[in-house]
């Protein structure tokens, strides 16, 4: 009788164990800075933004220093220029100062957009990991305190993103 008790304990603490593990979300996690420094397209990716990033610092600083070149002269000259020729130039310089800071926000707007489109295809490619793999959920891995390594799918997005074509910004 002992033994069918035993028996019994057992197959419900079995069925049970079953159960709640069956119910058990499966849960991973991703370094997401980690997938672009694993992944030949993620430092291929990086250094286009660089790039793009350094050409519009380029560009902006050409137009500071116009700028700056502009309304150095104009505060040499101003005292001998007539009222109109004044006027004219200070338009100018509100035009320039206007065109630069128009420059900027697009720049950010467009390096936004460019991280925006990277960031996306990261995404995409741990959403299809995911899904194949049937995970539950996936969180960043710096978001959390800990996690455990076993359920880490960093190197498996990289190998992903490795076999996307070259991003173009």
């Amino acid at each position: 009788m002992g033994w069918v008790l035993l028996a019994l304990g057992s197959i419900i603490l079995f069925s049970t164990t079953t159960t709640w593990a069956a119910g058990t979300p499966k849960i991973g996690v991703v370094d997401a800075v980690g997938v672009l420094q694993q992944s030949q397209w993620g430092k291929q990716a990086t250094e286009e933004l660089r790039k793009v990033a350094e050409k519009m610092d380029a560009d902006l600083d050409q137009k500071q220093k116009a700028f700056g070149g502009a309304k150095e002269e104009f505060d040499k000259k101003q005292s001998v220029l007539d009222a109109k020729s004044k006027s004219k130039k200070e338009q100018e310089l509100r035009d320039m100062q206007q065109e630069g800071q128009k420059f900027l926000m697009e720049s950010k707007g467009k390096l936004n957009d460019l991280q925006a489109a990277l960031a996306k295809k990261v995404h995409d490619v741990v959403e299809k990991i995911a899904k194949d793999e049937k995970y539950d959920f996936v969180f960043e891995k710096t978001s959390l305190v800990y996690s455990s390594d076993k359920e880490d799918i960093t190197k498996r997005v990289a190998a992903e993103l490795d076999k996307l074509p070259p991003f173009k910004p």
